[in-house]
């Protein structure tokens, strides 16, 4: 009867894994088209903001793409109160995982991306050089290859600095 439950436990852990991990696979492959799609950004965000994980890079895309809906908002208010909503989030789970370069990354978007009056721009450089040092050792080809399509697109970058990405 241990055996079994030990057994079960085990199962069910493997179980959450792969949930976990599928979730966020499938948050990695829709994310780049949340600042281009309304429609895509609405049902990511409806998707994120049922979701109550305690996971640092799930809470940060839930961050992202929240801050990302404040690109459809109708008022004035509401791009605000999302935007600011999406930044705490992207910040509360940049803060207990600093280093996490999936969670860098989703801050460089959004800050790379948001108006300068916003004030939400002080880290861009730094964030760009953690993601550009580490860059090699990403191993998820989705996460790897998200990061070097929007960094090519970007205006922070060097030609150099994009031509390393694409090596």
């Amino acid at each position: 009867m241990k055996n079994i439950i030990i057994l079960l436990s085990l199962l069910f852990a493997n179980l959450l894994s792969f949930s976990k991990n599928k979730g966020i696979d499938e948050l990695q492959k829709a994310y780049s088209k949340v600042k281009s799609d309304s429609a895509t950004c609405a049902k990511l965000y409806e998707k994120v903001t049922k979701e109550n994980s305690t996971d640092n890079t799930v809470i940060c895309y839930k961050g992202a793409i929240t801050a990302a809906m404040a690109n459809f908002a109708k008022s004035k208010s509401e791009k605000l109160k999302l935007f600011k909503e999406g930044k705490n989030l992207m910040e509360q789970a940049i803060a207990k995982d600093s280093t996490n370069i999936e969670l860098i990354f989703l801050r460089f978007t959004i800050q790379s991306s948001c108006p300068k009056i916003l004030g939400y721009n002080k880290q861009i450089e730094s964030d760009k050089t953690l993601i550009l040092t580490n860059f090699n050792s990403i191993t998820s080809a989705a996460l790897k290859n998200g990061i070097s399509s929007f960094l090519i697109h970007s205006p922070f970058l060097t030609e150099a600095e994009k031509q390393k990405l694409t090596k």
